[in-house]
């Protein structure tokens, strides 16, 4: 049988996660699930785990291995695992994601009350310590990273505050087995965020640091010192574990981490480029930017409030209390100072590392939210009276109304955050037409057959990039179309020459009326060749679509293709193949030109290529070439000369006079007759290249 008080307090934080989890659905449903997610960030995230998630169904589970031990992760290994994790448990598309977020803010809160109860031997600290934490707004931030956008900030925030619970747990590293839990959540932590080891191994130093100087200065004190030495040698143990587990994995991705954080952010110019997008010019700016931001974007008006009110409590039981003296210690107690000395360092660790770096972000400083919420607790419980039989009670009646308005008031920020529309429902018949503009996209990629297409913007913004028309493409038919950013892939931009070639690139081109003017050098850049950019895209693509928003219309170009059929597991064979187009696409662009690979050891002769449209009257045969480039082939079509049969399609069956059969070289049963390799490029054009 369970205590009556663990009883209910088991039921009341099983009610409040109940009620959290029904408010995530109605807001999840209501404001994020009917429009393609935003910001860079989360894309690259959600797509590196839906391609992490197909790569389990098609492989098995061994994947996740492949990919925790694979190179080429620079911010954290383990976010796309647990992502993957949740899509095939849970199924479905970005709401399982998530789903990791809330379970991550579950333990946070589970841990942060069951804390706060045993640190301050009260529960009502326990739901101080709830209360305050409801009370931040950092799961509700705009402008991303809270609990419905899909990147590692919001779990770290999470993680971060889990680990701070269990070094209090640990009494501050006293006890060896929670100072081992408290490196098992800092390896889970880092593996996650790879930076947050220089949070943990700098707030450890400076802790290890004061509780090395304690000892030396009371050294007279036996029992104080032998405490220390023993938090000594467990912050060890505990530090030791950390880096025995996590050093590996770094290593393993030191060129990806070497190359985002300091080319990205300590050598490259970019860095400069996001500080002044923030309005950073002076070093004032720097060192003011993540407090003004932690308090203003991530703990709030109705933190600060709730703050106040619990420490005035405290305060207040201290003045009630029946004898003006405490009852004599047998001994230093030291728990209460290492608590705050501890939680403080917890919060001054990541603003030192986050603010030297000049690339600053308002999402990141979020992540001190628990060991605030804690130090706010520590604070209260160490001007509170302790619990003896001198309290009076309206001391402990005013504890237990603090407790009561604190939560009480966190539930209503809670509340009042999930009944109001997010800035993004204004805009939502905007965000639809951008919801059918990505769909297009997706739509023409798969008839085409582009599993990775490449695709240039002539703006840079959360929305218009390669990341929401492959999220769109994998959550609306689970089609893994991978766009790859072309022109628009950097806020620094590209000069003339290297702009044009990455248009020529691209299989899709998004121009936009949107002046192009702001902070990101790439504006200065693109506006002096725009024209010329535009230019090129009206003569040598085709318009597929034009998109009024509400401010601004988006023209999307497509490189002129033809669709492919009869081709047999990724080969054409003896039986040939057709080409589709329209009739209008084929008398802009009357040169098909086909490349791909081939294996010409194994064809006797070089295959001849012969070319007919059906008509009416019969077949009409056009030019066709087949070439040898190097290991590779380039069929050619020349439509020029002929005239195309009436109707809006035009049908060109392609037959060839050479192939080989594998089976003859014991390769099992596949007695196909094959030519070359599908075509890796299909592409229309105005005439042969080198022609006049």
């Amino acid at each position: 049988m369970l205590p009556e008080k663990n009883r209910f307090n088991r039921t009341v934080l099983l009610g409040l996660i109940v009620l959290e989890a029904l408010l995530f659905t109605s807001f999840y449903t209501r404001e994020v699930a009917w429009y393609p997610p935003d910001n860079f960030d989360q894309a690259s995230y959600l797509i590196e785990t839906y391609r992490l998630q197909e790569r389990v169904f098609a492989h098995g589970l061994g994947q996740l291995w492949k990919v925790f031990w694979s190179r080429g992760h620079a911010a954290g290994v383990l976010f796309p695992i647990e992502g993957a994790l949740a899509g095939i448990i849970i199924g479905g598309t970005r709401w399982p994601q998530l789903c990791v977020l809330f379970l991550g803010f579950c333990g946070l809160q589970i841990a942060a009350f069951t804390t706060a109860r045993a640190a301050w031997q009260r529960r009502v600290y326990g739901y101080i310590a709830l209360g305050l934490i409801l009370s931040e707004t950092t799961l509700w931030f705009l402008d991303g990273g809270g609990l419905f956008d899909f990147r590692i900030d919001f779990l770290a925030y999470c993680l971060y505050g889990v680990w701070a619970c269990t070094v209090l747990r640990s009494q501050l590293f006293l006890h060896r087995y929670w100072s081992l839990g408290c490196a098992l959540i800092g390896i889970f932590l880092v593996l996650n965020r790879f930076v947050t080891l220089t949070y943990l191994l700098g707030v450890s130093a400076g802790f290890g640091l004061f509780c090395g100087v304690v000892a030396i200065f009371w050294r007279r004190d036996a029992d104080l010192v032998s405490r220390m030495q023993q938090r000594l040698i467990n912050l060890g143990l505990s530090t030791a574990s950390l880096t025995v587990v996590v050093v590996p994995v770094l290593l393993n991705n030191w060129r990806a981490i070497e190359g985002y954080y300091v080319l990205g952010h300590a050598v490259g110019e970019e860095k400069y480029v996001r500080a002044a997008v923030l309005g950073i010019k002076d070093l004032q700016g720097h060192l003011s930017f993540y407090p003004n931001s932690i308090a203003q974007h991530h703990l709030g008006s109705v933190f600060f409030g709730t703050s106040a009110i619990a420490i005035c409590c405290g305060l207040a039981t201290r003045i009630l209390r029946r004898s003006p003296r405490e009852e004599p210690v047998a001994r230093h107690d030291e728990t209460f100072f290492l608590q705050i000395i501890f939680l403080v360092g917890a919060i001054i660790g990541p603003l030192v590392v986050l603010t030297v770096d000049i690339s600053k972000s308002a999402v990141v400083g979020g992540i001190v939210g628990g060991p605030a919420a804690l130090l706010v607790v520590a604070v209260t419980a160490s001007v509170a009276s302790r619990p003896s039989p001198r309290e009076s009670v309206l001391g402990g009646r005013i504890l237990a109304g603090c407790a009561v308005a604190v939560f009480a008031f966190g539930l209503y920020n809670q509340l009042s955050q999930a009944s109001r529309h997010w800035p993004a429902y204004a805009h939502r018949q905007d965000l639809k037409l951008l919801d059918e503009l990505d769909k297009s996209l997706a739509d023409l990629a798969s008839e085409y057959g582009w599993t990775h297409p490449g695709i240039s913007y002539d703006v840079i913004t959360g929305w218009l990039n390669a990341g929401p028309p492959t999220i769109s493409a994998f959550e609306q038919s689970r089609q893994l179309i991978e766009f790859q950013p072309m022109l628009g892939n950097g806020v620094l931009g590209v000069d003339r020459a290297k702009a044009m070639s990455l248009l020529k690139q691209s299989d899709f081109a998004i121009f936009t009326t949107l002046p192009k003017k702001g902070v990101y050098p790439f504006y200065a850049l693109i506006a002096s060749y725009w024209e010329d950019l535009k230019a090129w895209a009206d003569d040598n693509m085709v318009i597929a679509r034009i998109v009024p928003f509400s401010s601004f219309t988006a023209t999307l170009y497509v490189r002129p293709t033809a669709r492919i059929s009869g081709l047999s597991g990724g080969w054409i064979t003896s039986h040939g193949l057709s080409l589709q187009t329209t009739r209008s696409v084929l008398e802009r662009f009357p040169i098909i030109r086909l490349t791909g690979a081939a294996d010409y050891s194994r064809l006797t002769k070089l295959p001849s290529v012969e070319a007919s449209i059906e008509t009416e009257k019969g077949l009409l045969h056009t030019p066709a070439s087949f070439n040898r480039v190097g290991g590779n082939y380039e069929i050619a079509v020349d439509t020029s000369s002929l005239r195309l049969p009436p109707g809006d399609s035009v049908d060109i069956r392609l037959d060839f006079d050479s192939f080989f059969v594998r089976e003859a070289e014991g390769t099992g049963n596949d007695v196909r007759e094959l030519v070359v390799k599908t075509p890796t490029l299909v592409q229309l054009l105005h005439q042969q290249p080198g022609s006049a």
